[in-house]
């Protein structure tokens, strides 16, 4: 049985119930969720909080000179000398004093909680450098142990970073509890371990909390809060001298840890900068209508193609004509005419990217670097049969990539939240959509589109989008989809129109109206576009089915180039559609007068009714998630086999965090769908 069997509905639910014992499973399985999140890190760490609890707990002796800290009095005291006790500390496994002292049961307790916290910490203090490893963590990702890897390293990074941040400050406070009900708080000044655990909290505090806390990074612009993240740099340091060699297995590891932490993302770094980095000089910049964003196009490297992922992923790119010390990340998607080009659509967010659009300002062609590619959690769609794929303005990028892979093997439907128009038409121009799946592009902007209020385009592939003027609603979204194609019954592609022959002749037959106007070839093609979006077709597509594979780069090209040739280029695009025009229908000079225009005529009529009763036919009973009420879809889903049937659907998000978010996330823990996100929230 093929994937698309399965899509048309051939399996029968077999979990039934009430909807309060649905409701109860789903609240089980959340529950169930959270717990296995990051299970394999949490154990970890719980582990090494038990062991350093009990090597700290144990009698003296107990596991040699470093092993047990308890004396006779129930307490850890250098007995043998007051000296020691009153400045709170003691010899243990070493010559060097450790300020781990702990004379009444307060002190016992804090110092519990701080060596547990230490310890407890550690596996998240590897994994948040390891992270961002990039060439490592690409080399994982690549190989046959990728299956054991988690899915987005990004948002692991982002709970480590939390952990250690919580960590790192119950375990300073403790210590200074500690330390002042001994009267030493200036252990914190004159000894090692105070010292170097105040620059590191310090440093933690100064990294994390700009990036973690709403209100410091909307105050705090990208490239100050990434310069604060290389405070790392100087944590490793103060962490390397937190606590003598010595004390192993009793502590001590810190000396170890951190030298290698360093060397790895040192050589890590030169690797992605010597084998992953390459210049590229022939870049083209094509700015879009109003400077809202500019769209890069580059050819990359055989290398470059082969490390690329399914779904595109990500590169870093530098533009020294900006400044060559910033590097910023942007998603990748494959020119579909060109496999050996690669796209990058730049918004204007302000900062670096408004500098960019500044120096452009028209279209031209500039040398760029390019370092990558590297995965993103969007390649894990491939595990899903059915993709629903979830973007939120610039967030679009890697959906595109993923419905041009898997096209002909995964169902995929999006839903696309976009409020810029220019956007909006960039990708539904240059995107490859799937005829198997839901296209609905909701837009919240004001500006008018430039497909007017036509509802429903068709692209080049004959698959259809749909232009839904309000915000999505992923509560009713979801199960309608699902129940559209699980039950067979509306199937995305069962209401494609495709009569794409029709509509260029009605708009060869427009053109020969304009040639009886005196109007420029530039005003002719302004209307000949309109005419296409009436008809439910973009210009381009049309143009390029008639140009063949051949030429419709060269029809692309031709009209984005710059102003001063765009006539020149229009006059050849209309020659294009009259030489077809006359080798396919009677032209005007060998026909009888009257006779081109009424058969033109009745071709008009023939296009423009079969579009209306497509659209009359559709908007009347045609399918629409978007507007059908989801009660008789949630029960059907709600009915369907969460292990055979709903395990093959996965959901993807690409985009900024808010209300799309939270809702994605309850509606698809409501139908135990896995759900892969990646944020903007950097």
């Amino acid at each position: 049985m093929t994937i698309f069997d399965h899509a048309g509905g051939h399996h029968s639910p077999h979990s039934a119930g009430s909807p309060e014992g649905l409701a109860n499973e789903s609240n089980l399985q959340i529950t169930q969720r959270a717990l296995r999140r990051y299970a394999a890190l949490k154990a970890v760490s719980i582990l090494l909080g038990v062991y350093v609890a009990v090597w700290t707990f144990a009698p003296e002796g107990t596991f040699g000179t470093t092993g047990g800290l308890v004396g006779p009095t129930g307490y850890i005291v250098d007995d043998a000398s007051s000296q020691n006790a009153g400045d709170g500390v003691i010899y243990a496994g070493g010559s060097y004093p450790r300020a781990i002292a702990a004379s009444d049961a307060l002190q016992m307790a804090c110092l519990g909680i701080t060596r547990v916290s230490a310890f407890f910490m550690y596996p998240s203090l590897v994994v948040v450098f390891a992270t961002k490893f990039r060439a490592s963590m690409q080399l994982v990702l690549s190989s046959s142990f990728s299956p054991f890897a988690y899915d987005d390293l990004h948002q692991l990074h982002v709970f480590t970073g939390w952990v250690v941040i919580l960590d790192g400050v119950v375990h300073t406070a403790f210590h200074v509890v500690r330390w002042a009900d001994q009267g030493n708080l200036r252990l914190l000044i004159d000894h090692r371990s105070g010292i170097s655990g105040l620059v590191c909290v310090a440093c933690v505090l100064l990294i994390g909390l700009p990036m973690g806390i709403e209100a410091l990074r909307s105050r705090i612009g990208y490239e100050a809060r990434k310069v604060l993240h290389y405070l790392f740099v100087a944590f490793c340091v103060s962490m390397a001298f937190h606590a003598p060699l010595s004390a192993i297995p009793n502590g001590g590891f810190a000396p170890i840890v951190f030298p290698c932490l360093i060397i790895w993302w040192a050589l890590d770094a030169l690797y992605c900068s010597f084998f992953m980095t390459e210049r590229i000089d022939t870049s083209t910049f094509r700015v879009l209508p109003a400077g809202t964003g500019a769209h890069l196009t580059m050819t990359i490297s055989l290398r470059f193609q082969r490390s690329c992922p399914a779904d595109g992923g990500y590169c870093y790119v530098n533009f020294p004509w900006i400044n060559r010390w910033q590097w910023h990340a942007y998603c990748l998607f494959e020119n579909p005419a060109d496999p050996a080009e690669r796209e990058v659509y730049i918004q204007n967010l302000g900062d670096w990217s408004g500098d960019v659009l500044e120096a452009l300002r028209r279209d031209t062609r500039r040398p760029v670097w390019v370092q990558g590619p590297f995965s993103r959690p969007y390649d894990t769609a491939m595990e899903s049969d059915n993709q629903i794929l979830v973007a939120s303005g610039i967030g679009i990028t890697p959906a595109i990539s993923i419905m041009r892979k898997h096209q002909n093997t995964r169902r995929s439907s999006l839903i696309w939240a976009v409020r810029d128009p220019h956007m909006l038409e960039f990708f539904v121009k240059h995107g490859e959509f799937p005829r198997r799946g839901w296209n609905m592009v909701f837009y919240t902007g004001k500006q008018a589109l430039y497909v007017g209020d036509t509802n429903e385009v068709v692209t080049s592939s004959g698959a259809l989008v749909h232009i839904i003027r309000a915000r999505p609603n992923l509560h009713d979204l979801i199960p309608n989809i699902i129940y559209s194609i699980e039950s067979g019954e509306h199937v995305p592609e069962a209401f494609a129109f495709g009569n794409k022959s029709d509509a260029i002749a009605r708009l060869q037959e427009k053109l020969s109206e304009l040639d009886e106007l005196n109007l420029t070839s530039q005003q002719k093609m302004t209307e000949l576009v309109k005419s296409s979006n009436d008809l439910g077709f973009l210009f381009t597509d049309l143009m390029r089915e008639i140009a063949k594979d051949d030429d419709a780069s060269k029809i692309n090209a031709k009209y984005d180039n710059e102003e001063s040739k765009k006539e020149e280029d229009g006059v050849q695009m209309l020659h294009l559609l009259q030489s077809h025009k006359s080798t396919n229908h009677i032209s005007a000079d060998a026909a009888p007068s009257g006779t081109t225009s009424a058969k033109a005529r009745a071709a008009l009529r023939t296009v423009e009714s079969g579009m209306n009763s497509w659209r009359e036919e559709f908007e009347g009973n045609g399918f629409k998630p978007w507007k059908e009420d989801s009660a008789e879809a949630r029960e059907y889903v709600n009915l369907l086999d969460r292990e055979k049937v709903l395990s093959t659907w996965g959901a993807l998000y690409c985009g900024g965090q808010g209300p799309l978010t939270d809702a994605l996330k309850k509606t698809t823990n409501e139908f135990s769908i896995s759900l892969a996100m990646e944020s903007f929230k950097w």
